[in-house]
């Protein structure tokens, strides 16, 4: 398995060491690249970058797509894989087990997300309904089984074959945010398919202000509304529902009363971002 890892960074000089040493220490691969391209940034990200990273430049106008698309294009690997810079592995078979199964048919694949520990009930809650342990792979075959999930992709670390990427014209455009959603779509659009796969296994999670989710959950809704006429989203509020009716369940049951409070008013804050740009 021949691979390049690219990971975008912005102020994240305290995450690389140890984050590029943990995916050099992957178990079964033959070769591994990390690319890193850096936006401005108040720390030392580029400097640090280049020690630990094999190709690291400085991006002048981020873009959660293009930039993306851009380090791809620098890649060696036959494999190209997204990360973040706030993730973990759990493992040293993280990426083994994340690249193990594709196949011509099944050209990408994204891994379980686990809260860290210092996050909060609420946050931990999420990731469990997000990232449950049994394995789905999403297709057009299986749209009405998996309804919004079917769509449900995370770059935040993802793997897929590179030809194929480029095939489906990779992450070449710009967009607000959710550039994973995109390509899912058209993975799927393209009569490929991609694994949710829970043995491979990352520490991942945010600790946000309202503000921040606020944010968040705007460009979501601007996201969903430039994109209507080629992405089906008439499942997504159903599925925040149940997302909703779950972390509350599990609130009460664990009598995390003062968490409930702030869930409620977390959510409201989330929609109220949403449907700002959605409408």
């Amino acid at each position: 398995m021949k691979v390049s890892v690219i990971c975008p960074v912005y102020n994240g000089e305290k995450y690389l060491k140890n984050l590029f040493s943990e995916v050099r220490e992957q178990e079964n691969i033959e070769f591994i690249e990390i690319i890193a391209p850096i936006s401005k940034s108040s720390d030392n990200s580029l400097e640090e970058a280049k020690k630990y990273a094999d190709i690291a430049y400085e991006v002048n106008n981020f873009n959660h797509g293009r930039t993306r698309h851009e380090a791809a294009l620098k890649a060696n690997g036959d494999y190209l894989v997204f990360i973040t810079q706030d993730i973990v592995p759990v493992d040293k078979l993280w990426l083994y087990n994340l690249i193990k199964d594709l196949s011509d048919k099944t050209v990408a694949a994204f891994s379980k997300q686990i809260a860290y520990k210092e996050h909060g009930e609420i946050e931990k809650l999420i990731r469990e309904f997000n990232y449950p342990d049994m394995r789905r792979i999403c297709s057009k075959e299986n749209a009405e089984i998996n309804g919004r999930k079917n769509i449900f992709y995370s770059d935040a670390a993802s793997v897929i074959i590179k030809e194929e990427f480029f095939r489906l014209g990779g992450y070449n455009f710009i967009v607000p945010t959710n550039e994973d959603v995109v390509l899912a779509n058209n993975i799927i659009k393209n009569g490929k398919s991609f694994i949710y796969e829970p043995n491979s296994k990352i520490y991942h999670s945010h600790k946000l202000s309202f503000k921040e989710n606020y944010k968040r959950y705007e460009d979501i809704g601007k996201f969903e509304k430039l994109y209507s006429k080629e992405i089906d989203f008439s499942n997504t509020s159903g599925e925040g529902k149940k997302l909703v009716i779950f972390v509350i369940k599990n609130l009460l049951k664990k009598g995390k009363i003062l968490e409930l409070g702030y869930f409620g008013i977390d959510i409201l804050v989330r929609l109220l971002g949403y449907r700002k740009e959605r409408k």
